[in-house]
């Protein structure tokens, strides 16, 4: 026999927490990068230089991609506080590694380089965006090369164009009640 629904009762409700300078500067990062949290930044001696974590356990090639887009491996003295990376492994290499079989790699690339690319792939993202028919045009041509003729006939008759994608900034009203 199932049990009495309770109403609710919206006094019951937790009350709002209060918003202190802490929690606010814990919102302005989250501003940084609304869409979650990456890995922290791990500083390297030479501040020219930016690293990330490349995870070989995603793909076996993971790695050799990442050192032909011309990320290099990290040794423990490329860093400026071991304790920032916690608690890594020294692969036998010697490059720092992380993970239960050491399949995480920190590699590193110079910062001015990592920024130039990044930009380069807003750009090409945001040109492809204004033309619907790009990404197509770039599938059949990939597969005219590496497949042959027939294959990009047959993807450029079945590839549908869904629409274009509009680039847009969406408006938040405030509330009038909200004291900041």
């Amino acid at each position: 026999m199932a049990r009495p629904k309770k109403e609710l009762d919206p006094t019951d409700a937790a009350p709002t927490p209060t918003v202190t300078p802490d929690r606010i500067k814990i919102f302005e990062r989250r501003l940084q990068n609304p869409n979650g949290q990456s890995t922290a930044p791990i500083d390297l001696r030479d501040p020219s230089l930016v690293c990330r974590w490349v995870n070989a356990a995603i793909s076996s090639d993971k790695v050799w991609r990442a050192k032909n887009a011309g990320w290099v491996p990290v040794r423990p003295e490329d860093l400026a506080d071991l304790d920032q990376v916690g608690g890594f492994v020294k692969s036998p290499d010697g490059f720092v590694t992380r993970g239960d079989r050491g399949q995480e790699l920190l590699m590193s690339m110079p910062r001015v380089w990592r920024d130039k690319i990044a930009l380069a792939k807003a750009k090409e993202n945001m040109k492809n965006m204004g033309d619907p028919q790009a990404t197509k045009n770039e599938v059949v041509a990939a597969a005219s090369d590496r497949l042959g003729d027939q294959a990009a006939d047959y993807l450029n008759r079945k590839l549908n164009v869904v629409g274009a994608v509009r680039d847009q900034h969406e408006m938040i009203h405030r509330d009038a009640n909200v004291v900041e």
